[in-house]
């Protein structure tokens, strides 16, 4: 029977099945398998798959929470586009949330709550960084972000963060650092967590923030150049 998600308010059947589909279309999009504004017809992509369409349904229900689809009564779901306008609301909406994460979970850091989780993601992202495949080096990063927010301990803030995490997997694979700056990402991703393992609240929030919104003007021009 489909069950409410811990981390999110869309009711949906949680199995391994529809997990699998939702990772496989997410990551297809992210690559573009599936392009921007592209539609994804439940019945074809239950045929593509081999399974039934409830199982897809499902999948892009999360898809839509997500903010990677968009969907409608009786049409298909469609992969949705990036824009000047949604760059800046995902950084918007980033500079509302992460601070807070960062804060609180430098507050439990302060607690004695456990940080190996958190240098465990931060060596991972160091990791995927030198590698090859720009959807490990994609994803790796979101999870340290979301590795952040799981330290925090705080579900609403993990729900609203859910969607927020899924949009920046995706804009950090259409859009990765110059060469240049993948240094300067990873000095800045150390910094953060050496604020935040601190348990200095203030100085975790303040790192945060300027972390994320360094990151807009950048990406707004490389998004300016893909679109031209």
């Amino acid at each position: 029977m489909p069950r409410r998600s811990s981390t999110s308010q869309v009711v949906v059947d949680d199995t391994s099945q529809t997990r699998r589909i939702y990772d496989d279309l997410r990551r297809s999009i992210i690559t573009g398998v599936y392009r921007e504004g592209e539609k994804l017809p439940e019945a074809r992509l239950a045929e593509m798959l081999g399974v039934s369409r409830l199982p897809v349904r499902e999948a892009l229900t999360r898809l839509e929470f997500d903010w990677i689809v968009s969907a409608s009564p009786r049409r298909s779901a469609i992969v949705r586009c990036w824009d000047r306008t949604a760059v800046e609301d995902l950084f918007d909406v980033r500079i509302g949330l992460e601070p807070v994460a960062a804060r609180l979970a430098a507050a439990r850091i302060r607690q004695g709550a456990d940080c190996a989780p958190l240098l465990a993601a931060l060596q991972d992202s160091h990791s995927a960084t030198a590698s090859s495949d720009p959807l490990r080096r994609a994803e790796a990063s979101a999870n340290l972000h979301g590795a952040i927010v799981d330290l925090a301990g705080n579900a609403l803030l993990a729900q609203l963060m859910r969607a927020i995490l899924a949009r920046m997997a995706w804009l950090f694979y259409l859009i990765p650092p110059r060469d240049s700056a993948q240094r300067t990402r990873l000095d800045d991703h150390m910094d953060l967590i050496a604020a935040i393992t601190s348990g200095d609240e203030r100085l975790a929030e303040y790192a945060m923030l300027s972390h994320t919104e360094a990151g807009r003007i950048p990406t707004l021009a490389i998004l300016g150049e893909l679109r031209h």
